[in-house]
């Protein structure tokens, strides 16, 4: 009697601790699912810029940080940082991410720009830009601008590439957000990228102008909407 009260006992003991164990493993795995927190409804889910991001990252995009693991790229992926910046808009702080990737097959390279906001311990991605060309990319954030009133803010993008066909270029790309969207603030896919020396912000006031420098330099208003004027007779 004695060795089967032991062997009771003991029969009790190893199901408790199985039961544990299986209590255990049933809340690891429903924290493994808890699904990701819902990004703000303010952020619209729109198509990326030009390009979609590589790899997929749509706007609306909920991240738990803005690195190379989070944004969907794997050990071994030939990418690097360009630049972060913090912007103060009047819909919160709002993070500029720039990476610069390259071909592990051929000479071809590509640049990208997130804009995220931080949300549930984590960044909401508002939207992302990415281009791809024949010639590694060097991407830097040329300038700012945010409006006195900070509802938008105007980002200039500088691309330097050093092996096109063509020989070495500069580009030069403006884009625009408010903390909600992002979108392009002159011309639109492909033509958005100005192939000319010089861009550069220029402030007056409450105004912002865009200054083109070609033969000559052309300078265009931003309008209302974040978007840089092109006069009708240009």
């Amino acid at each position: 009697m004695r060795h089967a009260s032991r062997v009771w006992v003991l029969g009790c003991v190893l199901g408790l601790m199985s039961g544990c164990a299986a209590l255990s493993n049933l809340a690891a795995s429903k924290q493994a699912e808890a699904p990701k927190p819902t990004c703000p409804d303010s952020i619209p889910d729109e198509l990326n810029l030009e390009l979609g991001f590589r790899p997929e990252l749509a706007s609306r995009s909920w991240v738990p940080a803005l690195t190379f693991e989070h944004l969907g790229f794997h050990p071994g992926d030939a990418v690097k940082p360009a630049f972060q910046q913090e912007l103060s808009l009047a819909t919160g702080p709002v993070q500029v991410f720039g990476l610069m990737e390259h071909s592990t097959k051929g000479p071809e390279g590509g640049g990208s720009l997130v804009v995220a906001r931080p949300h549930a311990g984590g960044f909401c991605v508002v939207n992302t830009w990415s281009t791809w060309q024949s010639s590694p990319v060097g991407l830097s954030l040329a300038n700012t601008w945010t409006s006195q009133d900070g509802k938008l803010a105007i980002l200039l993008v500088r691309m330097e590439m050093t092996a096109t066909p063509d020989g070495p270029q500069t580009r030069w790309v403006t884009l625009g957000t408010d903390g909600n969207r992002m979108w392009i603030a002159l011309g639109s896919p492909p033509e958005h990228q100005l192939i000319v020396p010089s861009v550069t912000l220029f402030p007056k006031g409450k105004d912002l102008y865009l200054d083109i420098q070609q033969r000559r330099v052309t300078r265009l208003p931003l309008g209302k909407d974040g978007r840089f004027v092109i006069p009708p007779n240009q």
